[in-house]
Formats: structure tokens, C-alpha cells, sequence
């Protein structure tokens, strides 16, 4: 603007020098002329200026990897606890084979297998067996044949196992007294082993938890009762008998 207003004086010096005497020459400032801008453009002879740069975000450095995810039991690269994969997948095993490992120890042989038919409900089947004391006095037999219904998910934890099952037993008793004849068995001799077995059926209501890791091992244990309902003695109680077990299997 100072060089405009500066060129309008010598201008008007020039027209006033060769200006007839009595001429006044009035000289206005040149108006000054806006030129409006879109918005990016630039103005003729001026330079582009650089756009801004975007300001950079904090990224966290990635962790040292130290083990191959092969060796990292994982699900979709999320870690899980070794054996627990199973907890976390729909997907079940379908057949379940266990027997209880200290009975063996001490003449007591008990096992059974079951078989899932959906995602909450197996059938089981299982049978025991027994013989102690010296010349096998103490034995017996049971079968029973079950519906357990799991709360979470087929053989994996708290489960209601309701069921039948029948049972027998034999307990040998004998008694020789002083004045006993063994050859006919008379004076004070009493001898059981021509009686017959004590053989009963019934209901059972069991109630249990079954752990079942990725290997397909599992450990089981349920507890609950057992109703009378049939018995081979008329006089025999129909009262409620205690039942449960304990097994360990394998899940395939």
C-alpha cells in the first residue's frame, strides 16, 4: 500500500507541473481490491505451504517372543492353563470308561462306562464285585444302570445322577460251640452257607463332580442313596442304604 500511495504523488506531481495555472488536481488512494480464496488454493506467486503432518500415536513395543506358540496351549492366541482347554469348548467327548483304582488293592472291583447322548446327559452303565476276608466270607455283586445329567457340560463338573440298580450279598457266618458234632451238626453248630443270598433292587439318587482335562483322563466321585423297593426276604427292610464311588477313566 505505501508504494501505491507513493507512485499517486509522483503522478500527481507530474500532472501538476504541466497543469495549466489555476488547475487543482485532487489525487484519491487506489482502493484496495480483496481477492477471496477457496480454501487450499493459493494466491498467484505465493507458496504452497506443506500440509501439517499428522501428529503420531504411541505404539507399545511388541513382547519378546521366548516360547513358539506350538508350546503355549492357547485358543485363538488367547493362553489357557494347560488341561483347561476343554472347559472352554463346546465340542465334548463322547464315551467315558473309569474303574475305581484302590479297590483293587483290597479285593473290591468296580467300574463302569458311559456314553453321552447330548450336550448335558449321558447313560452309564456300571457293576461291582467283591470278595473279602480269608476264605472270601464277605461277597457280593451289584449292577446299576443310570441317566447323570451334567449341570455345565457332559462329563465336566456337578452332575445329578438318578438310576436302578440291584444288589447282593453273602455274608458266610458258622459257629462251632464246645459241644458241637461237625460231622452231623448238631450241639451248638450253626452254619449259613446253605442260605440263600440277601438280593435286593431299587432306585438311586447320586449326586457327584467330574473333572475331565484335555488328555481325556478325568476323575469322578458322586455319593447320595438308594430305595428298597424289591427284596428276595419278605422281612428284609425297606429302608434307605448309602451308595456312591469313586473312578478314574479315560474319555474318548
Amino acid at each position: 500500500m505505501p508504494t501505491r500511495l507513493a507512485l499517486a504523488v509522483l503522478l500527481a506531481a507530474a500532472a501538476t507541473a504541466h497543469a495549466d495555472p489555476g488547475t487543482v488536481v485532487v489525487v484519491t488512494p487506489t482502493a484496495p481490491v480483496v481477492i477471496a480464496q477457496a480454501p487450499g488454493s493459493v494466491p498467484p506467486g505465493a507458496e504452497e505451504e506443506p500440509p501439517a503432518a499428522p501428529a503420531r500415536m504411541a505404539v507399545a513395543p511388541a513382547a519378546p517372543q521366548n516360547e513358539a506358540w506350538s508350546n503355549v496351549s492357547h485358543i485363538n492366541g488367547v493362553p489357557v492353563a494347560v488341561g483347561e482347554r476343554n472347559r472352554y469348548l463346546y465340542k465334548f467327548k463322547r464315551t467315558n470308561v473309569a474303574v475305581n483304582p484302590f479297590g483293587l488293592l483290597f479285593g473290591y472291583y468296580e467300574g463302569g462306562a458311559q456314553f453321552a447322548i447330548s450336550q448335558n446327559v449321558a447313560l452309564s452303565i456300571s457293576g461291582a464285585y467283591y470278595s473279602l476276608g480269608n476264605n472270601g466270607d464277605v461277597g457280593g455283586y451289584q449292577l446299576a444302570a443310570s441317566a447323570p445329567i451334567y449341570f455345565r457340560r457332559t462329563f465336566s463338573g456337578p452332575f445329578l445322577e438318578p438310576g436302578v440298580m440291584t444288589r447282593s450279598t453273602r455274608e458266610h457266618l458258622y459257629y462251632a460251640g464246645a459241644a458241637c458234632d461237625t460231622s452231623t451238626g448238631t450241639g451248638g453248630c450253626y452254619d449259613n452257607a446253605g442260605e440263600p443270598r440277601d438280593s435286593w433292587a431299587g432306585i438311586e439318587m447320586l449326586f457327584g463332580w467330574q473333572w475331565t482335562f484335555d488328555s481325556g483322563l478325568n476323575v469322578a466321585m458322586a455319593f447320595g442313596v438308594v430305595k428298597h423297593l424289591a427284596s428276595n426276604r419278605p422281612s428284609a427292610t425297606d429302608d434307605a442304604d448309602a451308595n456312591g464311588y469313586f473312578r478314574v477313566g479315560y474319555a474318548f
